[in-house]
């Protein structure tokens, strides 16, 4: 259960679940129990994964969400394994898909994934996974530019090498607070494990600076918090 003395208490509402590749059986089970008692908003487990815990979640209303990793080389032959995949997964009863990415790839991703985005997310959700550590302050205009050309639902922004004090983790939320989004009008969500210092200093710049937006932000915690 989450621990009541803490800054989930404030955001229990805008609380996912982001189960390890490795979460399986009585483990998975726990955390769809966990999701629910919570009434969390979503669950995103590995693809092979989500026809085993769809029989937990139906009907509960929380979003089962599968992810996958893209790597170069992208072409053609890449992305048709990619949409196999991920209408694999829809199949077996996920509500969507986040594609974790390289910043640096992100562009020639966009304009292959934009031919097949309508047919593919038909009614199913798409959020883009990227690293925060690898977007600059001058890449936020550029990124929220292609988040409108392939329509994507959501950013979802992850945290892999924290370095404590030495990191830039919030003058880089502060500067994609502060970009300008345009006409895309998705949800910038965050992967935070449990780091609960760091779930804590999103949530209160959040507040600040964009208090309009905290209803659709999700915070998604490890499934053994």
């Amino acid at each position: 259960m989450i621990n009541e003395n803490s800054i989930f208490n404030e955001v229990r509402s805008n609380i996912s679940l982001m189960c390890r590749d490795d979460c399986a059986g009585a483990d998975l089970a726990a955390a769809a129990g966990l999701a629910i008692s919570n009434k969390m908003k979503s669950v995103c487990v590995a693809p092979e994964r989500v026809s085993e815990v769809w029989p937990w979640l139906e009907n509960k209303k929380i979003k089962i969400l599968s992810r996958f990793s893209v790597a170069m080389p992208i072409n053609d032959d890449a992305m048709s394994v990619l949409s196999g995949n991920i209408s694999a997964c829809f199949r077996a009863g996920a509500d969507g898909a986040i594609v974790f990415i390289n910043m640096k790839n992100l562009q020639k991703f966009a304009l292959e994934i934009s031919n097949v985005r309508d047919d593919l997310f038909f009614n199913k959700t798409f959020g883009v996974g990227i690293d925060i550590e690898q977007i600059d302050v001058f890449d936020w205009n550029l990124l929220f530019g292609l988040l409108r050309i392939v329509r994507a639902d959501s950013l979802v922004l992850r945290f892999t090498n924290d370095t404590g004090d030495k990191s830039d983790f919030v003058g880089r939320v502060f500067a994609m607070l502060d970009a300008a989004r345009g006409d895309w009008g998705g949800a910038v969500n965050f992967v935070l494990g449990q780091n609960t210092v760091r779930l804590d200093q999103v949530y209160r710049l959040i507040l600040k600076m964009k208090p309009d937006t905290i209803s659709t932000t999700e915070f998604f915690i490890d499934n053994d918090m």
